[in-house]
């Protein structure tokens, strides 16, 4: 079957309210989003989950959700066999604390709960002065079941002060938390399996606290290491293209634009303007990117450039 594929500006789909009780006002009034409340945690700008569908925002295929763009197009779109959808890119806004949690890799969660598991990265987009995340946890020797046991684990926790520009790479395994007054873009397999080790010692609106995975987050969690990440930076005519994150399932690079920078193809790709917007070009078609839009770019659309200045994020797969 032959077809037209073309970039895809994406609508996103909102986390918020009762949902992200930890969420804050910044996406609507930092990013524009056009959430339906003002306390919203995650939009979720390219995303097939169940429900939180993220859409087609104008154009031929206007109103589609991404499911259905997948039934259409098919291997055109993600380049993989398989009938998943394998990413999920959201801005997250945070005005308390996450829960401090670590996830499975896919070889644990198929075997255990018969989906794949989930590595992630965040890029921090903006801070408040001081903020800071968890990355991984100091047992001192100990190990996390005695830690846990004593009640220690918060005593343990690396924390680290982050600023804008700021990249995490969080593979299964890595225990990590998102602190208070942070933005981040987090791009992430398409799995919602979270192992939940600590949540503050909050109550929930039932009087109760949020369970705990003490279990399944202790067999998961690799205590003993802390990915280490190596940037790469290239000149390309047009601007300059950084690898922030090399993991299995994704990249994610940075893009600075002084101009008109031809992008690699054959893969799908998100990408996501930044403050400064850019413009999408492949054939003889021109699409503007507004300030933290982002387009879905097929695997099999065989030529496209990106025209502005400023840095825009690119996720794509393996």
């Amino acid at each position: 079957m032959s077809m037209n594929v073309c970039p895809l500006v994406m609508t996103p789909a909102f986390r918020h309210g009762a949902q992200t009780p930890w969420g804050g006002h910044a996406l609507k009034e930092l990013f524009g989003k056009d959430s339906p409340e003002d306390i919203t945690g995650e939009s979720l700008e390219v995303s097939a989950l169940p429900g939180l569908e993220s859409r087609v925002a104008g154009g031929e295929y206007a109103g589609k959700t991404l499911p259905e763009m997948l039934t259409l197009w098919g291997k055109s779109l993600t380049g993989l066999d398989g009938d998943g959808f394998p990413l999920l890119l959201k801005i997250l806004d945070t005005r308390e604390c996450l829960s401090v949690q670590v996830h499975p890799d896919d070889a644990y969660a198929l075997s255990h709960e018969g989906k794949l598991g989930k590595s992630e990265a965040w890029y921090i987009l903006d801070a408040a002065p001081g903020a800071e995340l968890v990355y991984g946890v100091n047992t001192q020797g100990q190990s996390l079941r005695s830690v846990l046991d004593a009640g220690k684990l918060e005593s343990c926790l690396r924390r680290t002060k982050v600023q804008a520009g700021d990249v995490f790479y969080i593979p299964a395994g890595t225990i990590h938390a998102l602190g208070p007054g942070i933005r981040c873009y987090e791009i992430q397999q398409a799995s919602d399996l979270t192992y939940r080790l600590w949540d503050w010692g909050r109550i929930g609106k039932d009087g109760k606290p949020r369970q705990l995975h003490i279990e399944q987050a202790v067999a998961v969690s690799n205590v003993d290491s802390l990915p280490v990440r190596t940037e790469k930076t290239e000149d390309l005519p047009g601007g300059r293209c950084t690898l922030l994150v090399d993991d299995p399932h994704f990249r994610l690079s940075a893009f600075d634009l002084n101009g008109s920078l031809s992008l690699p193809t054959g893969k799908m790709q998100f990408l996501t303007a930044t403050a400064k917007g850019c413009t999408l070009c492949w054939e003889d078609h021109r699409i503007p990117l507004l300030p933290w839009q982002t387009a879905l770019i097929p695997a099999a659309l065989p030529d496209i450039s990106v025209e502005g200045a400023g840095r825009v994020l690119i996720s794509q797969t393996v």
